[in-house]
């Protein structure tokens, strides 16, 4: 029944309120420390009492013997002149008894039944000893005297605790009332405190239910002092900051890429229709037609690649195989296949440095294409496009520069935004999609280097990539 009543009592306690299990935690911790300190104070009190009364009795031990004893000569024991030092107020009683019970002394309202030790237990003998007589609480002691008239008597000194015990008694009840108050005051205060510190708590799980994709503008208001909650508050902020952050990005990027995927659609429409209409019997419109929907269809497969291999490395699943490789010979690659795809231009590299690196392979080159397409696009001509690359210390910098056009002076923050085209018309008729730098840097960011653009509008533009050497 009991176990079943416990079982009961912690099921409930498991489904309570946070702040109901705070009180009920700081109320019984509050409790075991005031019943242990109240425990101690009595135990303290009582040892006290105990032991002043054991100290009186060997002072009045001192006083009858000496009492006995005065001027060199023994007292009769039966003179009550032996009691006159006696204290009347210290409740104190003495008695003197043969060994055969016979009562010899006693000081007056003695009515205690105190027993005799014998002679071999000497545990007893002169030593003090606590009892209960008629609900009433002792101290004596047995002290042992060899008189020359009545032999060997005993000479029992009591002390009457009950004043003692009644003090105790009053003590008790004031700390059990102090204690039942405190139980009481430790339960309201504790609610109390409870509901006020886990207050933001409440006002963060209101604000997490008005929060939804459409409504990514509330914020929890950090009134309190720095402190665990605060720091919640101030978390759970940076987390919807880093949330609406993502969903304007998502949103950008699905208008972003429709409204590119719509351009090349609309294209292969027109000529589709224009095919229905005239290519059947128009050899012009007929290979006009083909010519336009395989270069749409070319340029869409290009972007919906791009595309994909953006959405893996936001989704943490575009695979990265890193191995050690010779750069320099990575470099002179490109740029002998750059040279064959495109010989309008003077392609070179004025300096190779030898070295090895760890990267992957592939990415590493599908960003100096990048950089290299764009320069090829952007650059007139028999203009020169350059790559180089050069080892400082622990890292090697890789730098790809042209005499193209340029880049506006306030527009080379923005390259690197996915769909972002400095000359939108140009870049149309270049096939460019804003999708190449974004690629690029991403590359940079997963092998933890640091890209810097340098241009002018006219003169040309310069692109420095740096990696760490250390694996």
């Amino acid at each position: 029944m009991l176990s079943k009543i416990i079982n009961r009592t912690l099921k409930i306690i498991k489904g309570a309120k946070i702040s109901i299990k705070i009180t009920i935690v700081y109320a019984f911790m509050f409790s075991v420390v005031l019943l242990l300190l109240n425990a101690s104070i009595l135990y303290g009190v009582k040892y006290y009492l105990y032991n002043q009364s054991n100290k009186q009795i060997d002072d009045m031990q001192n006083i009858i013997l000496n009492n006995i004893m005065a001027k060199n000569q023994q007292l009769d024991l039966s003179d009550k002149g032996i009691f006159l030092n006696i204290p009347s107020k210290e409740n104190i009683f003495i008695r003197i008894i043969q060994e055969s019970g016979k009562v010899i002394n006693s000081s007056e309202k003695f009515d205690y039944k105190i027993k005799l030790p014998h002679n071999n237990d000497k545990k007893v003998q002169n030593r003090e000893r606590h009892m209960e007589d008629k609900d009433r609480h002792l101290t004596y002691k047995n002290v042992k005297f060899q008189s020359k008239k009545y032999g060997t008597v005993y000479i029992q000194i009591v002390k009457d605790m009950n004043s003692e015990y009644n003090f105790m008694k009053i003590l008790f009840g004031v700390m059990a009332a102090a204690d039942f108050i405190g139980i009481i005051a430790s339960i309201i205060l504790g609610y109390i405190v409870s509901k006020r510190m886990l207050r933001p708590i409440d006002y963060i799980t209101k604000t997490a239910e008005n929060i939804s994709i459409n409504n990514l503008k509330e914020r929890i208001e950090v009134k309190e002092p720095e402190d665990e909650l605060e720091r919640l508050a101030s978390t759970f902020n940076k987390m919807i900051d880093r949330l609406q952050e993502a969903f304007n990005k998502q949103a950008q990027f699905v208008s972003d890429a429709s409204h590119e995927l719509r351009t090349p659609v609309a294209v292969i429409q027109g000529y589709a229709n224009l095919l229905d209409r005239w290519g059947k019997d128009d050899k012009d419109a007929l290979e006009k037609s083909i010519y336009g929907i395989k270069l749409e269809a070319s340029n869409m497969a290009n972007l919906i690649e791009k595309l994909l291999f953006l959405a893996k490395g936001d989704s943490g699943t575009q695979l990265i195989e890193k191995k050690e490789f010779w750069l320099n010979e990575l470099i002179d690659e490109v740029v002998k296949e750059s040279k064959i795809i495109e010989q309008n231009h003077i392609i070179s590299s004025n300096k190779n440095d030898t070295v090895r690196v760890f990267a992957d392979y592939k990415m590493i080159k599908q960003m100096l294409r990048v950089f290299i397409d764009n320069s090829m696009k952007f650059t007139p001509e028999h203009g020169k496009i350059d790559i180089s690359s050069e080892v400082q210390g622990k890292v090697v910098k890789i730098t790809v520069s042209d005499t193209g056009i340029g880049i506006p002076k306030e527009e080379i923050q923005n390259i690197f935004n996915r769909f972002y085209i400095v000359d939108k018309s140009r870049s149309k008729e270049k096939g460019g999609t804003g999708l190449g730098l974004s690629i690029a840097r991403w590359i940079i960011d997963m092998h933890q280097g640091t890209i810097d653009v340098e241009s002018e509008e006219g003169k040309g533009t310069k692109i420095t990539v740096t990696l760490n050497l250390d694996k």
